[in-house]
C-alpha cells in the first residue's frame, strides 16, 4: 500500500468519525424522555417451548423493604406476554432491589403441557435493580418448562 491510500484512508475514517460525532447528539435530543420523575417499568415473557406465549402468566412485582422483598403489584399478562401497559411508573418506581416472581408451573398447567410432577420449575423469582427512577426499564423474559433467562430490553 503506498502512502496515498493510507493517507485516503486516514481521511476516509477521521471524516467517518466526524460525522458520527456530529449526527449522535442530534439523534440523542430528539430521542422520547420519559417526563420528570417519570421512569416506567415494563415486561414481556416469551414462552420458548410453544414459541410464543399463549395464555396468561401470573407475575408477582416486589420491592425489597427493610430486609423483606414486600409486594408491589400482581398482574397477569397479556396474551401476547406483555404487562398491560407499564406494570409500574412515575412517582411509584423508587431506586432499589426488586423482584418478580413468574408463576411458570400454573402457566403451564393452565395450557394442560404434560409436566412431570413436581414440574422442573415452579415459581421463579427474577431479581434486578433500579439505578434511576428517571429512566425506562423493560425487563424481558425468556421461558420453558425447564429453563429461563431474563435481560434489561428496550
Amino acid at each position: 500500500m503506498d502512502d496515498h491510500d493510507r493517507l485516503r484512508r486516514r481521511f476516509i475514517a477521521g471524516g467517518l468519525a466526524l460525522g458520527t460525532a456530529a449526527v449522535l447528539p442530534a439523534r440523542a435530543a430528539d430521542a422520547p424522555q420519559p417526563a420528570a420523575g417519570g421512569g416506567r417499568l415494563t415486561f414481556h415473557a416469551i414462552d420458548t417451548h410453544h414459541g410464543s406465549t399463549v395464555g396468561t402468566l401470573r407475575v408477582e412485582l416486589r420491592r425489597l423493604e427493610g430486609g423483606r422483598y414486600e409486594l408491589v403489584k400482581r398482574f397477569d399478562t397479556v396474551k401476547n406476554g406483555r404487562s398491560d401497559g407499564a406494570v409500574i411508573e412515575g412517582e411509584d418506581l423508587k431506586p432499589g432491589l426488586y423482584e418478580a416472581l413468574l408463576h411458570i408451573d400454573d402457566y403451564f398447567a393452565a395450557l394442560g403441557t404434560p409436566l412431570p410432577s413436581p414440574a422442573f420449575l415452579s415459581k421463579v423469582p427474577l431479581r434486578f435493580g433500579v439505578h434511576d427512577a428517571a429512566q425506562r426499564y423493560h425487563l424481558a423474559v425468556l421461558f420453558s418448562p425447564w429453563s429461563y433467562s431474563y435481560y434489561r430490553g428496550s
